[in-house]
């Protein structure tokens, strides 16, 4: 309790540690049954997730989204999801904002991570794949991969390993799609609006020279027909940032490179319009979509 983490009440006031009464007091705030934090604690997915994992005990596993929340990995969906975690016999009582599954893990597939038993990368994606939606499955997959150092080959070998699991039929095209060396969720997300919109895959992080002069590092590019696609997220908006970006595309151009520059907004809300633009500079420079799509 003295670190700022989730507490058990019970367990606190036995040791002497807090009374009763000061347990219930403002300098402490309740984040579940039987569990508490101090009160200038944060209050966020971290916390809730550390509160669960205090329920739980050392035989419940955290899994899903709330490993990666555990782990630090970027790639958690809007609105926060449910805490998530895996239990094999013992019941922890169900509470508003805790999915809990009675499922056996092996030992291969846990791992602790600040004094918290969490799924691996690997099965956390694994578990992911099998149970929701392509987009944020393979947003989760890239994060996991680029954390845990496995590629779609890896996820596939853990389907092959499982064969009977719920949803394992969803795990292929995930492992098809992903590929680590993304850097971003967004960066991701605006990948896969392209490629399921019919286009070639592109070629991530790829480094461009003039000669033995290193120009830059494209997020997306289709080398052949020297096109590119960058997402601009907010830290470009920094007029310093702003303006590298801008000589740096002009470079690219000098070096016969069409960049696209796409924002959230047009990635979430007008994915066509990203499509038809890139679409339109493969064309201009050759692209064959009969021959060279997939």
């Amino acid at each position: 309790m003295d670190d700022g983490r989730p507490f058990r009440g019970s367990d606190a006031v036995r040791a002497g540690r807090v009374t009763r009464g000061v347990l219930t007091g403002p300098g402490f705030r309740r984040v579940g049954s039987d569990t508490y934090v101090a009160a200038g604690a944060p209050d966020d997915a971290r916390t809730r997730v550390l509160a669960a994992a205090v329920r739980g005990g050392r035989s419940a596993v955290v899994t899903g989204w709330s490993a990666c929340v555990i782990q630090g990995i970027d790639v958690v969906p809007r609105p926060e999801p449910a805490v998530e975690m895996a239990v094999h016999g013992r019941q922890i009582r169900p509470e508003p904002g805790l999915v809990v599954r009675r499922q056996y893990l092996a030992d291969e597939d846990v791992v602790e991570v600040d004094g918290v038993r969490v799924t691996t990368p690997l099965r956390t994606a694994f578990d992911l794949a099998t149970r929701t939606g392509l987009v944020d499955a393979v947003v989760a997959a890239d994060g996991l991969g680029r954390y845990g150092g496995f590629t779609g080959a890896g996820l596939e070998e853990m389907a092959r390993r499982h064969p009977g699991a719920r949803g394992v039929r969803r795990v292929r095209p995930v492992a098809e799609l992903m590929d680590p060396r993304s850097e971003s969720p967004m960066e991701t997300r605006t990948r896969l609006v392209v490629v399921l919109g019919g286009l070639p895959v592109p070629e991530l992080q790829h480094e461009v020279f003039d000669e033995y002069r290193f120009l830059a590092r494209l997020d997306m590019a289709w080398v052949e027909f020297r096109v590119a696609l960058e997402y601009d997220g907010r830290d470009h908006a920094v007029d310093d940032r702003r303006g590298r970006d801008l000589d740096r595309r002009e470079e690219l151009r000098r070096a016969g490179w069409e960049v696209i520059v796409v924002t959230a907004r047009q990635v979430l809300r007008r994915p066509e319009w990203v499509v038809a633009r890139v679409r339109e500079a493969l064309l201009a420079r050759g692209w064959a979509p009969s021959v060279l799509a997939s």
